[in-house]
């Protein structure tokens, strides 16, 4: 591994590593809400992102996509997407549904496969299709045996999974990118701010100071994983990364097991095919890989 791939791979490392342990974070909040936590944590991520974009000299890149009618469109929507999966974590991590999260994130992977066979016309041999079909079988298994939709997984799966491929599609760095879509939410989110404020149910102001210090740290949780990520993804193959990124819902589902959530053995069968499926998409990434 030369030095440039070993600083990407601690990079993508540490990003999955944060994103991996954040129930922490969520389960340490005092009572607070998953939307006022939300609404902080893109409010705050924005100015983190502004102020590392400076420091960085990367400013002229925001300015050359906000000139593009059709590149704000996309991350219009792009920004809708992220904010519903970051509400989404954030309920479960706070509501006791950190293993169903992990499920989201480990589904994640495959969705995008099939996201680029529908929409960009990616190829799938044989080996994805079984790895998809296998963690159709977790979800239905969930759906047949456990009598529900796992909404909350496939929820954050699929607003991931089409929050990537817009990405994909769209010519925009992540700090850029990232930036101009909190910040298109932010004016929104300040009146949401506002509103909880006034109204007494908000907790940055008049709660001391550990909800204010917390809620400003949701903002680096958010912006400082995102930026590892996209510096150590550029410097690492691809199927590198993809096996790397297992590790964030793997410590997860650790953490689900570890603040005691219930499982039956009809979850553990859903989460076994799922891994199943991730096994042969790891293995037939790393056979492509070594060809």
């Amino acid at each position: 591994m030369t030095s440039r791939s070993k600083i990407g791979f601690w990079a993508t490392f540490s990003a999955f590593f944060i994103w991996g342990v954040s129930p922490i974070y969520f389960k340490f909040l005092p009572p607070i809400t998953a939307l006022e936590v939300s609404f902080h944590r893109a409010i705050w991520a924005s100015l983190f992102v502004g102020i590392l974009l400076l420091a960085t000299r990367r400013f002229a890149e925001v300015k050359v996509l906000l000139s593009n009618p059709k590149v704000l469109g996309f991350l219009a929507i792009t920004s809708l997407m992220v904010a519903f999966n970051w509400f989404v974590f954030a309920w479960a991590a706070m509501n006791e549904h950190i293993a169903q999260a992990s499920l989201g994130y480990f589904i994640n992977p495959l969705v995008n496969v099939l996201l680029g066979f529908v929409f960009l016309q990616e190829r799938l041999n044989s080996l994805r299709w079984i790895a998809i079909a296998l963690a159709a079988l977790g979800v239905a298994n969930q759906v047949i045996l456990v009598g529900e939709v796992p909404w909350l997984a496939l929820s954050l799966a699929l607003t991931f999974g089409i929050y990537g491929l817009l990405r994909k599609t769209v010519q925009a760095e992540a700090g850029p990118g990232l930036f101009i879509e909190t910040l298109m939410l932010s004016p929104f989110l300040l009146i949401g701010v506002f509103w909880l404020e006034t109204s007494g149910q908000g907790h940055f102001t008049g709660s001391g100071l550990l909800a204010p210090a917390l809620l400003v740290f949701g903002g680096l949780l958010t912006a400082v994983p995102l930026f590892l990520f996209a510096f150590g993804a550029r410097r690492l193959d691809l199927a590198t990364v993809g096996l790397v990124q297992y590790l964030a819902p793997s410590l997860q589902f650790l953490f689900a097991i570890w603040y005691g959530e219930a499982f039956t053995v009809q979850s553990i069968i859903t989460f076994v095919l799922i891994w199943a499926g991730l096994a042969l998409y790891s293995w037939d990434l790393i056979r492509k890989q070594d060809k």
